[in-house]
């Protein structure tokens, strides 16, 4: 018997409704109820008294410029040559083929350690850059294959680094292409090109005590002939001269130093007198800057991983805190929350925690506690994704690879979530940054 066209097509609905799957969530639902703007989360406050701002924002300054006080690596051979450890595990290149032991071998040689903190010179950052593992662009992975491996995790990324970071140089790699320098709590291989040598007097008209920090993210920078010298990340410093922004570039022009001072205007949109007050607008204003920021682990991309993200929101309040997650609880108090269950960390929480100014902590991870909502505490935070079980019982990742406001539980409605691993469940410690800011109200 032969079907009409109608009813073949109806026959033919019938079979791609059966053989169509539940609609694939895309988003977790912490995002679709929770308003990803600061507003929201900063209405209530009126002001801090921050009575340590002003001796945090003087520490700031003294660790941030602390490379041109040492007169010697602040780190032993072994410390600065760690990056031999990956030779002795199963690693991959950007073509995914298995790193040989060869290539390892030929980035050592080219290390140049045996020139390990010979050179001790002073120099600054011409541009945004990637401090480097090894002297090379080339990428480290672990098995791009497995969940949360491959892009973005590339291992030989130490951090990313901005314009007019103050350096220590160590050394040069064997080509010459590489210097190895200490940055405040860094450490690693930065490209020559992305580097100038500063002389004394350069380095004490750089440092002149009177800064500027920007306050929005990714925005260009252009000198006064309108030139264009950097996208320029937020957290960025700037010495100001007769109320202009200065950069460091190279000019081997310039009687043989090879080093210019641009200046640049100071727009007030962007920029401001570091540090900033800690009240609504500020917060307001350096929030929604980096909300919906991609993930980069390690700055990859010039993105920002969790640690990056919140190292540089504090930044422009002249709060100081180190690069990696583990090393920021060393800035305040830490409170300890691993032995509680779950309802009993969310109480802690909601009981200690200052919004905006208490760091939430779990291994690997970093959050900004930014208050709560029906009793549930919310944090800001950078996020890769969630540990998920798949069909074939193998373990896989949900994405969210940005920014977001979530609680403590992002994704908890996940079918495929392991509840075991977490946020909530993972959650170690806290610290609270400044000890006694007292809410305006």
């Amino acid at each position: 018997m032969k079907l009409g066209y109608s009813a073949s097509l109806a026959l033919l609905s019938v079979l791609i409704s059966a053989c169509t799957s539940a609609p694939k969530i895309t988003e977790i639902a912490d995002l679709e109820s929770l308003p990803q703007t600061a507003e929201s989360y900063t209405q209530s406050i009126g002001s801090y008294d921050f009575d340590e701002q002003a001796r945090l924002d003087a520490e700031y300054n003294k660790t941030f410029f602390s490379p041109w006080d040492i007169t010697q690596m602040s780190y032993d051979l072994e410390q600065a040559s760690w990056g031999s450890y990956y030779l002795k595990k199963e690693t991959y290149g950007e073509n995914h083929k298995l790193r040989k032991k060869e290539w390892y071998e030929a980035q050592i040689r080219r290390s140049n350690f045996e020139e390990y903190d010979t050179a001790r010179e002073y120099a600054i950052t011409t541009h945004n850059t990637d401090l480097r593992v090894f002297p090379t662009q080339s990428v480290i992975f672990y098995n791009p294959d497995s969940p949360g491996e491959g892009f973005p995790f590339d291992y030989n990324q130490n951090s990313h680094i901005k314009i007019n970071t103050p350096l220590f140089v160590s050394h040069y790699s064997l080509d010459k292409a590489w210097v190895y320098v200490e940055a405040n709590s860094l450490f690693g291989w930065l490209p020559v090109k992305d580097v100038v040598l500063m002389n004394k007097t350069q380095r004490d008209s750089f440092k002149n005590g009177n800064y500027y920090v920007s306050t929005q993210d990714d925005f260009a920078l252009f000198d006064k002939a309108n030139n264009f010298i950097e996208y320029i990340k937020l957290g960025t410093i700037f010495p100001v001269i007769a109320g202009e922004l200065v950069t460091v570039q190279k000019n081997h022009q310039a009687g043989g130093t090879g080093v210019e001072f641009v200046l640049s205007p100071a727009n007030a949109q962007n920029v401001a007198p570091k540090p900033l007050k800690f009240n609504q607008a500020n917060l307001n204003k350096v929030s929604n800057a980096l909300i919906g920021e991609d993930y980069g682990w390690g700055g990859v991309l010039a993105n920002r991983d969790c640690s990056a993200f919140t190292k540089d929101f504090f930044t422009p309040f002249g709060v100081y805190l180190k690069r990696n997650s583990s090393k920021q609880l060393e800035a305040g108090e830490y409170i300890e929350l691993k032995e509680l269950d779950n309802q009993g960390k969310k109480q802690r929480i909601l009981e200690d925690a200052v919004p905006f100014m208490t760091l939430i902590y779990l291994r690997g991870h970093i959050m900004l506690y930014v208050g709560e909502k029906a009793g549930e505490p919310l944090v800001f935070h950078n996020i890769w994704g969630l540990r998920t079980l798949e069909e074939d019982d193998s373990v896989g990742r949900f994405i969210i690879g940005r920014a977001v406001i979530t609680t403590l539980e992002p994704g908890k409605e996940l079918p495929k979530l392991i509840q075991e691993a977490s946020i909530l469940t993972k959650i170690q410690g806290m610290v609270t940054l400044d000890k006694g800011p007292v809410l305006a109200q």
